[in-house]
């Protein structure tokens, strides 16, 4: 999750009205919320698609809002939770506590609205499953709320034991929107263990009974003439640039992981430049693997990344069609592994070993090889080889290719990892046998962790045993 530098943004403005009169008079109830979003590559910084949909549920039911200690988690942009305040509710915003920078743009989204932090609503950071005195001093609750806090599987314990402290012993719902992303998730097993039930609400019933339509919520207002955040003055590369961002949303499902981190590593570089955040640590392996995929980008241009972005996002869905006239919605690259691939459109004859390693060509690591047995020991900036490469990616032809031809078997990058760390991290059971069977060794890196340390799971760490 980043907490970097902001780059640029855009205002969207959210538009609720009342069901209409009989004689078709559409005055009334009438809201309009209004969220500086800004293009970095986090979280919290952009309205996420569940959160309209929780915002028009909470204005359907606004008269029973007021007065209600509502509290909302991971809220990001906080629209539900600043639609609740409007409404009449003493509402609680929270997010990780991890990223003061998002909570200080909470602040700024709250402010744009008419409402003062402290004064109006309450914002406070939080580090889910974790009771702490904080945790404590929010009970009692009358409403949680949740929009699109589903979105990573090892954080779904997390988030339900935070809700079930919060909600024990009480009265108090859980109300929470999400975008179902994979028919494999489930939280049934974790609403068992944690004691909770849940039921679903029939949007389409809601939609008829209170003259809203759901579908039609969110009028987004994409420029203000007198604002930093419109786009008269981008360019067309801008435009295409953030009209791809937006797609690849679209699409993240049918991209493998190679694909979904080179954008990422793109994407970084295209709004926030060189790498800028230290390294992290051994415990968190995925961040480790997206500072490296935006670290080797070193210098690149930002302009030269944003075509770089757009190329690759047309080359994955060539149907999409990123004319410059596109206004974009939401700029967001979801990345779900962490890894790299090279550079796209490269000949045979211009890709190096390294290249040809990343992409799982084995007969090409062989002949480079043998037409010049000095490059085995070439590595990139991070002291990566062939085999670190290979084993990182699970390209399990050029891996074997590279030790038939004599590349070192336990040669280290430059933080002492060797391609067993890298193999056996990412959970790439073929990878980690055929290093094994090669005679690799269970060395220790700089953090004293061995390939055993860092196994991504049960099967790994039996190979590794053995």
């Amino acid at each position: 999750m980043s907490d970097g530098p902001v780059v640029s943004g855009q205002l969207k403005k959210f538009v609720f009205r009342g069901k209409s009169l009989n004689n078709g008079d559409t005055r009334g109830d009438y809201l309009e919320i209004v969220i500086p979003e800004l293009l970095s590559a986090g979280y919290s910084f952009y309205t996420w698609p569940s959160a309209p949909l929780l915002a028009w549920y909470l204005w359907s039911q606004r008269k029973n809002l007021r007065g209600l200690r509502i509290l909302e988690l991971g809220c990001g942009t906080g629209l539900p939770g600043i639609l609740a305040a409007k409404c009449g509710a003493h509402v609680t915003l929270t997010d990780s506590v991890a990223l003061p920078r998002s909570l200080h743009h909470l602040s700024g989204c709250c402010e744009a609205n008419g409402l003062i932090p402290g004064r109006d609503v309450q914002i406070l950071g939080l580090a889910w499953g974790l009771f702490l005195a904080d945790v404590h001093n929010l009970r009692p609750v009358d409403l949680i709320l949740a929009s699109d806090c589903f979105y990573e599987p090892s954080q779904f314990e997390e988030v339900l034991s935070t809700v079930a402290f919060l909600l024990d012993g009480t009265d108090s719902r859980f109300l929470c929107a999400y975008q179902e992303r994979s028919t494999d998730w489930s939280i049934e097993a974790l609403l068992q263990k944690w004691g909770l039930k849940g039921a679903l609400l029939d949007l389409d019933s809601l939609s008829e009974s209170s003259g809203i339509d759901y579908r039609a919520l969110v009028e987004a207002l994409p420029e203000y003439p007198d604002s930093d955040f419109s786009e008269d003055d981008q360019s067309p590369l801008e435009v295409s640039f953030n009209k791809a961002s937006d797609h690849v949303r679209k699409i993240t499902t049918k991209l493998n992981n190679n694909q979904l981190l080179e954008l990422y590593g793109l994407y970084k570089q295209s709004t926030e430049g060189k790498c800028n955040i230290p390294r992290p640590g051994w415990l968190d392996g995925k961040g480790r693997k997206k500072w490296e995929a935006w670290r080797s980008l070193v210098d690149m241009p930002s302009d030269e990344a944003k075509q770089k972005y757009i190329d690759l996002v047309q080359k994955y869905d060539p149907e999409c069609e990123l004319v410059e006239e596109a206004v974009p919605k939401q700029q967001w690259v979801a990345v779900s592994s962490l890894q790299r691939s090279p550079e796209p459109d490269l000949s045979h004859d211009e890709l190096s070993l390294l290249d040809a390693a990343r992409e799982n060509m084995g007969e090409l690591v062989s002949k480079l090889i043998s037409k010049n047995p000095a490059i085995k020991a070439q590595r990139d900036k991070d002291g990566l080889t062939a085999l670190h490469w290979a084993a990182d990616r699970n390209a399990t032809s050029a891996l074997e290719a590279a030790i038939q031809s004599g590349c070192d078997i336990n040669a280290m990058d430059n933080s002492g990892q060797t391609a067993l760390h890298y193999a056996a991290s990412c959970g790439h059971v073929n990878s980690t046998q055929i290093l094994i069977k090669a005679g690799a060794k269970l060395f220790k890196d700089e953090d004293d962790c061995s390939p055993l340390d860092l196994a991504a799971d049960e099967e790994i760490r039996n190979i590794l045993s053995a």
